[in-house]
């Protein structure tokens, strides 16, 4: 893939030298993405464009210093942005902002489009199904060409022509421009986790005037961030991708300042004497450690899906069985028999999804009726779908194979067992709490969610309430046992299982961080209230 293949971010300024270090400076943010192009004003521009469109090349934004009398019709799907007159850091990110805006715009409207990265490497290597996962779920569109050979190393061409050779997500996530330096030492808000709870917190907070750093493992959207199809978000008539309400919410966290660091993985919860608390993590991929302190501290960091307890499934690990239904993987079950584990409504969305591809597409159910646990438009639409299929009362047995999954040993409850051929085995059966990290720092109920001043400890009978019910202490709604620490989403004890509940859980967590701000306001420090959204 060339550079020339890169659409276009055109840069309209009369004065050269504000032209030319404001050129670097967009070129620096999106190199690996865009080529930024300079002219010397609107005429010019316009030129330019017609240029470009006769070259069928896209430019999804025009910088201008000057206030544009009418756009050209030849790039309809291109943005105008004005460049302010002051200079300084301010208008660097208030630039970042709006540019970070217009693209993921531009984005989902030319969805499957242009390319910005190639994926070279082996089907079934564990290696290669992470780095094309994590290219899916942070919006990167990506070219995939499968090697023959199972030693193949994973190559990542970048759009400016550079090949990275087995990267790490870290590494990878730099190189893209997905991560950006971290501008503080110290926060008023850390939010570990950057799914629907831990993006509705950040936001929020942080239109309070709040300095608010989101440290994720992954990419955004946690375990929502992969659903092919959310139907039941209020406000969204036809659905969206859980990828596309993930990039909305992660654009809106960045326009009120809310610093974004993914492929952060949590390891450690310290409380500090002072009240502040640090969070230790590692980057993913290597064992670079690093910390981060804050007045408040949010865990955000969900559930993680069941795992399968058969033989075979561990061996098998990426490269063949797979926790969760990557999107991005579907295209590349053209041809195969695919088999997914699973009852509820992700493992339903994704057998939809992955049916427009792959040959066969069999969903194991170990209960007799997938409507007890699935929303009816989903079971009627399994039903409706050609090529697939549901075997109620059946689970797997075991996984077989080689060096990669090719088959299934199946078991049904009246006891009969067979064995099928099978390409593809996805597991969606339930999550357990992302809490293993924490090591006893925050009191968790019997299944190991975290408790918060509004919890309920399952299955010891405590009573449900504000104050000392689940911490035991005079907490917050949304705090833990531990001051200054709360829990928003599915992590948090007695939480319901939804997106639209996670994110409302933010918006309540916001409002107790500004309580606890009022309790403790020496410990906060004031970022400057944000101009509106």
């Amino acid at each position: 893939m060339s550079e020339t293949a890169l659409p276009v971010l055109l840069l309209a300024d009369p004065d050269p030298l504000r032209r030319h270090e404001t050129a670097e400076q967009v070129q620096s943010w999106y190199r690996t993405s865009f080529r930024v192009l300079q002219v010397g004003g609107l005429s010019e521009a316009e030129r330019v464009l017609g240029q470009l469109a006769g070259r069928a090349v896209p430019v999804a934004a025009v910088v201008t210093a000057e206030t544009p009398g009418g756009h050209p019709e030849r790039h309809p799907h291109t943005r105008w942005l004005l460049l302010g007159e002051d200079g300084g850091t301010g208008l660097a990110e208030r630039l970042r902002t709006a540019l970070d805006d217009a693209l993921c715009t531009w984005n989902a409207e030319r969805r499957g489009g242009l390319p910005t990265a190639e994926v070279r490497g082996y089907r079934f290597s564990p290696a290669a199904y992470a780095v094309r996962d994590f290219l899916g779920r942070s919006d990167v569109l990506f070219r995939w060409t499968a090697q023959d050979r199972p030693d193949a190393p994973v190559t990542v061409r970048l759009g400016d022509g550079t090949e990275l050779v087995d990267p790490s997500i870290s590494e990878l996530a730099d190189r893209l421009g997905l991560i950006r330096p971290a501008g503080r030492e110290r926060y008023d808000v850390a939010v570990i986790g950057g799914g629907p709870g831990g993006l509705s917190t950040a936001v929020y907070a942080a239109a309070e005037g709040m300095s608010v750093v989101v440290i994720e493992d992954d990419a955004p959207g946690g375990q929502a961030g992969s659903t092919s199809r959310i139907e039941n978000y209020l406000g969204f008539p036809v659905g969206l991708t859980g990828g596309d309400l993930a990039q909305r919410a992660l654009q809106q966290a960045r326009r009120v300042r809310v610093e974004w660091q993914p492929t952060r993985v949590a390891t450690r919860l310290i409380p500090a004497q002072s009240g502040d608390h640090t969070v230790e993590f590692v980057k993913a991929g290597t064992t670079e450690t690093a910390s981060v302190s804050a007045a408040a501290v949010v865990v955000a960091t969900g559930v993680e899906w069941n795992r399968l307890a058969c033989p075979g499934t561990e061996r098998f690990l990426n490269s063949g069985v797979y926790y969760g239904a990557s999107l991005s993987d579907a295209p590349s079950t053209a041809g195969e028999d695919v088999y997914m584990v699973g009852a509820g409504n992700s493992a339903g969305q994704a057998a939809l999804h992955f049916a427009r591809h792959a040959r066969s597409v069999t969903l194991l159910v170990r209960g007799t009726d997938l409507g007890a646990s699935m929303s009816n438009y989903l079971v009627q639409r399994i039903e409706r779908t050609p090529g697939l299929h549901v075997l109620l009362g059946t689970e797997v047995a075991e996984c077989l194979g080689g060096t990669r999954l090719t088959g299934l040993r199946l078991r049904e409850r009246a006891g009969g067992e067979r064995t099928v051929p099978a390409q593809c085995l996805y597991v969606l059966i339930g999550g357990r709490p992302s809490t293993d990290w924490l090591d006893g720092a925050l009191e968790l109920d019997d299944r190991g969610y975290v408790l918060t001043g509004t919890a309920t400890a399952i299955g010891t009978g405590t009573a449900t309430g504000t104050g000392t019910a689940g911490v035991g202490r005079d907490a917050l709604p949304m705090e833990t046992s531990l001051p200054g620490v709360f829990a928003v989403g599915d992590v948090r004890s007695g939480s319901v299982k939804r997106v639209g509940a996670a994110v409302g859980e933010g918006a309540a967590a916001a409002h107790c961080l500004i309580e606890y701000r009022r309790r403790h306001a020496g410990r906060f420090q004031d970022a400057g209230a944000f101009g509106g959204f």
